[in-house]
């Protein structure tokens, strides 16, 4: 009988699955973080969300929740932004924590007395140093021990993931139960998100 695409991709799914069943495990553990992540959003005058390429992905998904919800919110690679300064809060996502980019906007936003909240995978990586709060989730590639090291952990046969990818697959989860507790927390109706994406929409259905 001839294999089929949907077997293989059923298969994925269940490693997949199998992969985040002990989520719930890592995000106890750093309880208080969050009550510090959410009260740091709750008083921010403005939140900058930012990352690089599918980590970058994940901060534009989540500064577009955010905004649904009435935040002032900007994404730090849009063209039309706005300076972070003190008060603010910088909301950064790096599987590495090393990613050079990534770690100058949390440099800068130490500087400038902005609250800088890291979303990485490594407590001694270098924006988790430079971050008033580090939320750890696993899957990152540590580059901070050189590409010959990247290289072979993206290569590990044993691995569900083609070049990477866990650390954006817990990532996700991270921002989606973070928008859904917020939304249930403060009694935020469905109906309120639903307006937001009508205003959304670039086209009116006539």
């Amino acid at each position: 009988m001839e294999d089929k695409f949907s077997s293989e991709f059923m298969e994925q799914v269940k490693n997949l699955a199998g992969y985040i069943q002990n989520y719930s495990g890592i995000i106890e553990s750093q309880a208080d973080k969050i009550d510090q992540i959410f009260d740091s959003i709750e008083n921010a005058s403005s939140i900058h969300l930012g990352g690089k390429g599918r980590s970058g992905s994940v901060a534009v998904s989540l500064a577009l929740r955010l905004s649904h919800f009435g935040y002032k919110i900007y994404f730090l690679g849009d063209v039309i932004k706005e300076p972070f300064t003190k008060g603010d809060v910088l909301i950064l996502f790096s599987g590495s924590g090393d990613t050079s980019e990534v770690v100058e906007l949390a440099k800068k936003g130490k500087s400038v007395g902005a609250k800088v909240i890291s979303i990485t995978s490594f407590s001694d990586s270098s924006i988790a140093k430079n971050s008033d709060i580090a939320f750890i989730l696993p899957g990152g590639l540590e580059k901070g021990k050189g590409w010959s090291y990247v290289e072979a952990q993206l290569s590990h046969k044993n691995s569900s993931f083609y070049g990477g990818g866990e650390f954006e697959l817990n990532a996700y989860f991270f921002q989606e139960a973070l928008v859904s507790a917020i939304g249930k927390y403060k009694n935020i109706s469905g109906g309120t998100i639903v307006k937001k994406h009508e205003k959304d929409e670039t086209f009116k259905s006539a």
